[in-house]
């Protein structure tokens, strides 16, 4: 073994709040398993950490010298804190054991061939937006997040691997949106009518998301290239032919 991706978590809310822990449990046991494997083989870990180490940031946009604003015993921590501990294993094992780490906090990413029904805003909108459901954005919209195309997710990824750079990585798109725009542009390129429902705001729901990743472009010679309007018309693409085989009766298959 030459090199190891740690990719192993779930990663939207719903998903992550389902089972929290069985969340931590993979990201505290899951990364010891990994790093021993990284020990034993001498073989460079890439851990996939992710932007909620960074909480309810208070400082923005998010560097990776920001510590972070984290509830340490609320709905989202299991996830938070679980990467949050992964992050001090791998650099634990790294001082004591000089095992050789890469480390990538990846902010929201969207594309074809994401699970449908996840819980994640993007795929959220576009389904109900297809479906004619009403997108449910929860307080009034004004909460912002950055979207990166899965592409450049990877290429990311791939360049941090073969860097010689072991400290902690933004690798996310700067390009910043509040819900309620993101909402409107869903409903436009999907050519969608459905109305906006409002719910009540999710507890720890960070306000503001936005990656400072000068680290990434000096380091790794990387920023993001796909536009996000690109990237929803391909992933909407994606989703409506799901749609269309996954809704047909059975006797039409």
């Amino acid at each position: 073994v030459d090199q190891i991706y740690h990719l192993a978590s779930p990663a939207s809310p719903p998903n992550y709040q389902l089972n929290p822990v069985k969340t931590l449990k993979t990201n505290l046991v899951g990364t010891i398993n990994m790093l021993g494997l990284a020990k034993r083989t001498r073989a460079r870990l890439l851990l996939a950490s992710t932007s909620e180490v960074y909480g309810d940031p208070e400082k923005h946009p998010q560097s990776e010298d920001y510590w972070g604003n984290v509830n340490p015993i609320g709905p989202r921590s299991c996830y938070d804190e679980g990467k949050r501990a992964a992050e001090a294993l791998c650099y634990a094992y790294k001082r004591r054991s000089n095992v050789d780490i890469r480390v990538a906090r990846i902010f929201n990413t969207y594309g074809p061939r994401m699970q449908m029904n996840d819980g994640r805003v993007v795929s959220n909108f576009i389904l109900q937006a297809l479906r004619g459901q009403p997108l449910t954005v929860y307080g009034e919209g004004d909460q912002t997040r950055s979207f990166q195309f899965v592409t450049d997710l990877v290429s990311g990824l791939i360049a941090l691997m073969a860097s010689n750079y072991s400290q902690p990585v933004n690798l996310g798109n700067p390009d910043e949106h509040t819900i309620g725009e993101f909402a409107r542009t869903v409903l436009s390129l999907a050519n969608s009518s459905a109305p906006v429902h409002r719910l009540q705001p999710a507890k720890d729901d960070p306000h503001r998301r936005k990656p400072d990743i000068s680290v990434a472009k000096r380091e790794l010679a990387w920023q993001p290239t796909v536009l996000l309007r690109d990237g929803l018309l391909q992933t909407i693409h994606y989703f409506r032919h799901r749609l269309s085989v996954d809704e047909k009766p059975q006797n039409e298959l």
